[in-house]
């Protein structure tokens, strides 16, 4: 795959994301009909279907459904049957009886609950909503499972495209490389390029190698999740953003009506409380009915069958044991209060998933914006520097730092499609209604009806409020820059220039040495209150192409130190003038040394850049420098 094609790819990602985020689509649409749409959905069905996890709560739901026939059989009358032979000896001294004989018999009883102080038919109710919670239990792990296995897919898919990419960077340098050792050989190249392009061909090698572990690491994972190899396929599932909630309240409401981890626990407080009711019919009498027939021959030796019938009303009441009772029916009551504090704790943790993956939604678009921006004017620039460095105006070093710095735009744009897609899918499964979206079917369970369903206040759970915090205003931002340029402003605080000569030539020196010291401090803001309206990039770049590349290597570097030596300043009449210096550019990524010229006018009384040239310094040293002021 070449290089275009893996940009437009990794680019392309977003656009169909974006473009369906408030485009609703009834199910069924060409967008589920997809085959990138079918694989997501097969993936997550199968994940469903296969989990551990899922298919234990799925068991977890049918005991819970056998246990409710459990505690109903005692409303039913239970009936014993009981037969024996035996061998007995007698004896009654006192009568001077002693026998042996002969025993047999049977015994048929039943027994009727009447009245147990409804401690039945509320522990049947328990076990109903002890059922409910399993089910929204398997609804929530299948929730998971499905977000977790989609996860997975689109890691497996965007490390793919990282790969890609870092094969590509591979070869760019590789090829640099090889180019580099035959110019050298021939005698046109310089060394000192050859070995920076080695050491840039070892970055990318590295590079490939992480990347080429990571996409085994994320295809161990989706094994792990869906129990077989991922799908060929190499694009992502497009307009995923269907069905999206216009509101972060919208998306809590429907929150609170269909998250099965929120419900799980609203329908767990309703069987505490018939949990308590079950035990407070421990004060009230329990009524039986009983009857048993006892048919017996020989009994105690008396030749002859004995037969006893026998039907009764047994009332049992329990007056005193000790306070148990009450005891336990306060040990249930905070078991209660212990469930009302977990469905707060849902409530909260719900919303907080919710809001996080809702705002990530709105963050994402944005970013996928700026990123591909981004890359446009890297594009640019790389293209630029290459044509400069053709002629001699730019070092090697330049043209490999700019790669470096394409590759990493170009995997931030596939880092943000990919979380863009994610994104609105925990969305859904923070709502409760991935499964729903994906069109998925669950394992073998029977819909509760409406009327089995716990009714609740919403105004009892955690307020579906959205997270309100201070919009930063670009506008004003904006605003505040182009007031910047215009009022000017002094160089950083703390930086001490050298002692400068007096008259214009003392300004230009104090302003050239000011500019240096907000680069060192990388203070951007105050770095590009230095240059004039008119300032004009060499290279054909645009301006704010130009300041945009400033603004990502001031920011991406961890220090930055910027040495100016042996200064000399010439004036062009009284608004004109011309500063060159050696600059000892020092960063943690790289250091150069170049002989550079600064064309300065005045503005509003203060000396402004209004041209900037540089020219390398042989072997990258300050004594290898050549040039003057023009």
């Amino acid at each position: 795959m070449n290089t275009k094609s893996i940009i437009a790819l990794a680019l392309a990602l977003a656009f169909p994301v974006l473009c369906s985020a408030g485009t609703p689509t009834a199910p069924g649409s060409a967008a589920q009909k997809s085959p990138e749409f079918a694989a997501l959905k097969t993936i997550a069905q199968s994940a469903i279907l296969n989990s551990p996890e899922v298919v234990s709560k799925w068991h977890n739901y049918k005991a819970a459904a056998e246990e409710i026939g459990v505690a109903r059989g005692v409303f039913l009358p239970r009936v014993d049957a009981t037969a024996g032979v035996a061998k007995e000896s007698l004896k009654q001294p006192p009568l001077n009886v002693k026998d042996d004989y002969n025993r047999n018999g049977y015994v048929l009883s039943l027994n009727q609950m009447i009245f147990d102080g409804f401690a039945t038919r509320n522990e049947v109710r328990r076990l109903d909503k002890a059922k409910l919670v399993r089910y929204y239990e398997l609804l929530d792990a299948s929730e998971n499972i499905a977000l977790e296995a989609s996860r997975a897919y689109l890691d497996v898919l965007r490390y793919r495209f990282l790969n890609n990419l870092a094969e590509d960077n591979y070869v760019q340098h590789k090829a640099t490389y090889e180019q580099l050792i035959r110019r050298t050989q021939s005698g046109v190249g310089r060394r000192v390029d050859l070995e920076q392009a080695g050491s840039r061909l070892a970055l990318a090698e590295l590079n490939l190698t992480t990347e080429n572990a990571n996409l085994h690491d994320v295809t161990a994972r989706y094994m792990r999740l869906v129990n077989s190899q991922p799908p060929s396929i190499t694009f992502p599932p497009a307009l995923v953003g269907q069905k999206h909630p216009n509101t972060q309240a919208e998306a809590l409401g429907i929150l609170l009506k269909k998250n099965p981890a929120l419900l799980a626990a609203v329908e767990n407080i309703e069987a505490s409380q018939y949990d308590i009711d079950v035990r407070r019919a421990a004060y009230s009498p329990k009524l039986d009915f009983r009857a048993r027939t006892d048919n017996t021959t020989n009994y105690q030796g008396i030749t002859g069958d004995r037969v006893n019938n026998v039907a009764e009303l047994v009332v049992t009441w329990n007056l005193f044991n000790g306070g148990s009772d009450r005891a336990r029916e306060k040990q249930y009551i905070e078991r209660k209060n212990i469930s009302l504090d977990l469905r707060e704790k849902a409530c909260r943790d719900t919303r907080q998933t919710l809001a996080i993956a809702y705002n990530d939604v709105g963050r994402l678009r944005q970013q996928s914006g700026f990123v591909n921006s981004q890359v446009s004017q890297l594009e640019k620039t790389r293209d630029a520097y290459r044509d400069q460095y053709d002629v001699g105006q730019r070092t090697l070093l330049d043209l490999l730092d700019t790669e470096n710095e394409l590759l990493a735009a170009r995997r931030s744009a596939v880092n943000v499609d990919m979380d863009l897609i994610l994104a609105y899918l925990r969305t859904h499964a923070g709502m409760g209604t991935l499964l729903e979206f994906l069109g998925l079917e669950k394992l073998d369970t029977e819909t509760p009806g409406q009327n089995e369903l716990a009714q609740f206040d919403a105004s009892q759970l955690c307020a579906p409020e959205e997270v309100r915090v201070i919009a930063t205003d670009r506008e004003a931002l904006d605003n505040r820059a182009m007031a910047a340029i215009e009022k000017g402003r002094p160089g950083v605080p703390g930086a001490v220039a050298p002692a400068a000569p007096a008259g214009a030539d003392g300004e230009v020196t104090q302003q050239v040495m000011a500019w240096a010291a907000a680069w060192t401090a990388k203070d951007y803001s105050n770095y590009i209150n230095f240059y004039a309206p008119t300032f004009t990039p060499d290279g054909g770049i645009s301006r704010e192409d130009w300041f945009q590349l400033r603004r990502s290597r001031i920011a991406g570097r961890d220090a930055i130190k910027v040495d100016i030596l042996d200064m000399k300043v010439r004036q062009d009449g009284n608004d004109r003038a011309f500063a060159e210096f050696r600059q000892v550019y020092q960063s943690n990524l790289y250091r150069d040394t170049t002989q550079k010229t600064l064309e300065m006018i005045k503005v509003n009384g203060k000396w402004l850049i209004n041209r900037e040239s540089a020219v390398p310094c042989a072997g990258g040293t300050a004594g290898g420098c050549k040039g003057g002021a023009k």
